[in-house]
């Protein structure tokens, strides 16, 4: 362990501009671990809305049943008279972004599925203080609104988002596995290498990569069985991606020559000045990665639990050690790296621990599907666009 620590020391002060070069193709490498499966609405109405009162929704009764760890913090009376506290100034809070700042909050299913579970890791992330936790909640609102959150879930929106013709530079490589753990928990899945550091155009990736944060974050909630997972792997790919990503050959992709940068995007083509001031400039890798980390932070608090990362090589593992640091809830999710060397903390067969042979991909050592080169995206920008259309057809009925 000592050894280790000691490589891990000299990582960081050699290979500080290798890690710079790396963080763009890594950018939500860290971070995301909230990815997922679509499950749509059209803005005709949300057909997960909860009865009663849309100022109060009420809460579901399987994150209590199925999400044991998740509700034992709350236990003590002390925990529970905070979760009716914040309760109630939810319920105000409510009434007041419907009645003006964010009217579609009746409408949003990251608001209305389950409610419960939803204070609980708000409470959470704010240390348990009540007034901390219900000004993340607004301010998690008031982003949703400006970022136009609820258009992810229209027919179209995977497809278009995705694509390069559509969204240029999107070069998404992670998308939802459509299996899950063996507590029934969803995960998503992702191939780094097809990221293409020249020609990722930042605001682009980054409202693909937060359509995948936003549908994993519907799907945890609805299943309700606590935070789900994610895998990424590292490793060479050695052919190149034609459904998102456009890398995967085994070459260096150099940020220095992206088009997007030198024509001032990272500024230029934020969505709103308040997104803009928000997030700031992104004008790199790095930038990019600190900003959806940003938005995991402060808008998607206790979705992940766990985080594999496959095949990484020791540039990869110097720089998960500087962007780990600006995961506030990291004390939350266990992160592994797994592989076949010897100085990877354990072999890829401890998957199986956590997935069974059938939910999980072939080349992973399962005996689900294979990733096959990406065709893994397109099976799940199917299943998103599917699934939008039957809750379109719920929600028009």
């Amino acid at each position: 362990m000592e050894h280790r620590d000691t490589m891990m020391r000299a990582i960081e002060r050699k290979r500080r501009r290798s890690v710079r070069r790396l963080a763009p193709a890594g950018l939500l490498a860290a971070a995301l671990a909230v990815l997922g499966h679509a499950v749509a609405l059209s803005f005709l109405g949300n057909p997960f809305r909860s009865s009663g009162s849309p100022s109060a929704p009420a809460p579901v009764d399987a994150a209590s049943k199925d999400d044991p760890a998740g509700v034992r913090e709350f236990e003590s009376a002390d925990r529970q008279e905070l979760l009716a506290d914040l309760e109630r100034q939810w319920s105000v809070l409510h009434e007041r972004l419907q009645a003006g700042l964010y009217p579609a909050v009746i409408d949003d299913p990251y608001f209305t599925i389950d409610v419960q579970g939803l204070l609980r890791r708000y409470l959470v992330a704010a240390q348990f203080d009540t007034k901390e936790a219900i000004r993340r909640l607004e301010a998690t609102a008031l982003w949703r609104r400006d970022w136009n959150v609820l258009d992810y879930y229209r027919t179209g929106a995977a497809s278009e988002l995705f694509s390069e013709s559509t969204n240029p530079g999107s070069e998404m490589y992670f998308a939802d596995s459509l299996m899950e753990d063996r507590d029934g928990r969803p995960y998503a899945a992702g191939r780094l290498r097809f990221a293409n550091a020249e020609n990722m155009h930042p605001w682009h990736h980054l409202r693909a990569g937060v359509f995948v944060f936003e549908l994993m974050a519907t799907k945890v909630a609805q299943r309700g069985r606590g935070p789900g997972s994610y895998i990424l792997d590292i490793g060479s790919i050695g052919r190149a991606g034609n459904v998102s990503g456009t890398a995967g050959l085994d070459r260096n992709y150099n940020e220095a020559i992206n088009p997007y940068y030198a024509a001032g995007a990272g500024s230029k083509d934020a969505p709103s000045p308040e997104i803009l001031e928000e997030l700031g400039s992104l004008d790199n890798g790095f930038a990019v990665l600190k900003a959806a980390i940003a938005i995991l932070n402060r808008h998607y608090p206790g979705i992940i639990g766990k985080v594999y990362y496959l095949n990484s090589d020791m540039v990869f593992w110097g720089a998960f050690k500087i962007f780990s640091r600006w995961i506030a809830d990291r004390g939350h999710i266990t992160f592994k790296f797994l592989g076949p060397h010897g100085w990877r903390e354990e072999p890829l067969s401890r998957l199986l621990d956590n997935y069974a042979p059938d939910q999980l991909f072939e080349e992973w050592g399962g005996t689900g599907p294979r990733l096959n080169g990406d065709e893994f995206l397109a099976r799940a920008i199917e299943r998103y666009e599917n699934e939008a259309a039957a809750q379109e057809l719920v929600a028009a009925a």
